[in-house]
């Protein structure tokens, strides 16, 4: 009894450090693609490889910036280096737990982490067909950066090279990625789970 509380215990604890792997992994990799598409403009790939840089105190040496988005940059800066620390910590734990988990194979780590990624996916889909996307972007924010730090007039060139349809089109690109992923190992898990 004992022996299949562990592996079941494993198993979860395996399928949500996989799911916070991908959801980090994938964040990670999108930050470092997607400001380079084509669309790109030099300002905005220069503040993109400002923010890329890692942990740091400088504020950003870009001229066309005020004091306050110099600053907002760097709080965000900060925020990417800590997720990209979070997403190596996380990646190796989950591959710690995926090594130890003896029935990983027959798919239930996989099958786990296909739902629990798509539980997770639903409730800011659900916040943003309640109330769109501002309401989603504004408690992000919130959340994640000191108050008023982080609101801008419409003049501001950070509103201008990083208006909301850029956090929108980034979103569904995140959002679209993780599903395609999750239903894959949903998929992949109910091809392989044993039918004991």
């Amino acid at each position: 009894m004992g022996a299949a509380v562990a592996r079941r215990l494993l198993t979860w604890m395996a399928g949500i450090s996989l799911v916070l792997a991908i959801f980090l992994g994938v964040w990670v990799v999108l930050l470092h693609v997607y400001p380079w598409l084509p669309e790109a403009s030099p300002q905005r790939q220069a503040i993109v490889a400002y923010l890329l840089r890692g942990m740091g105190n400088d504020l950003p040496d870009l001229p066309f910036l005020n004091p306050g988005e110099a600053f907002h940059l760097l709080d965000v800066r900060q925020l990417f280096a800590r997720l990209d620390q979070l997403s190596a910590v996380v990646l190796l734990s989950c591959l710690s737990l995926l090594y130890a988990q003896k029935r990983f194979a027959g798919g239930r780590v996989m099958l786990r982490a296909g739902y629990l990624g798509l539980a997770f996916i639903l409730l800011p889909l659900a916040l943003m067909l309640a109330g769109g996307f501002v309401p989603l972007f504004i408690v992000l924010h919130t959340l994640l950066f000191p108050p008023n730090t982080w609101v801008f007039p419409d003049d501001s060139i950070l509103v201008q090279l990083f208006p909301l349809d850029y956090f929108f089109r980034f979103g569904l690109a995140y959002v679209g990625t993780l599903a395609a992923i999750f239903i894959a190992l949903v998929v992949w898990g109910h091809t392989r789970k044993p039918s004991a």
